[in-house]
């Protein structure tokens, strides 16, 4: 499908079922909402990440149709990304089983600074949007965060059934 009608759509989408929120507000809030539950509650960000996932790509999937192409695929997740202005993407590789990402301006990390990785909601997110395109269970893990120093932040989300 061509890349200007998905992003055509999906800039429809985020402007009739988003909101606007300051990023420097969300970024205080979130900061305090990691600080608060600690690392060791992961699936607390990943879990409700992947839910919203999977029900963004079903809106995909009503506007655009039930069969798109891997390349459909990858341009569903970075329109929706980056029209919502959570990220932009730098790499994405998809095969089958594989996804490898590096975002950059990360609304979950961007002016946050953290040892461990922060944007745990953003790859739950890629991973729901994953299973709802190409079902089975996908599960995400942040290698690198901008959060932590590094310069962009990098996921690899396998699937694992």
């Amino acid at each position: 499908m061509d890349k200007k009608i998905v992003r055509e759509k999906t800039k429809q989408y985020i402007n009739s079922e988003g909101f606007v929120l300051p990023k420097d507000v969300f970024r205080d809030f979130f900061s305090h909402l990691i600080k608060l539950a600690g690392f060791g509650l992961g699936g607390m960000f990943i879990l409700p990440g992947k839910k919203a996932g999977r029900k963004a790509a079903e809106n995909f999937k009503k506007i655009l149709g039930e069969n798109l192409d891997i390349e459909t695929i990858k341009e569903c997740i970075i329109a929706y990304f980056e029209e919502s202005r959570q990220c932009i993407f730098e790499q994405f590789e998809l095969t089958e089983n594989k996804a490898i990402i590096r975002v950059k301006h990360s609304v979950f990390a961007e002016g946050i600074k953290s040892r461990k990785p922060t944007c745990l909601p953003l790859g739950g997110t890629i991973a729901g949007m994953l299973e709802e395109f190409l079902g089975s269970t996908w599960q995400p893990k942040e290698k690198e965060c901008i959060a932590q120093g590094k310069e962009a932040c990098l996921f690899e989300i396998v699937r694992t059934k």
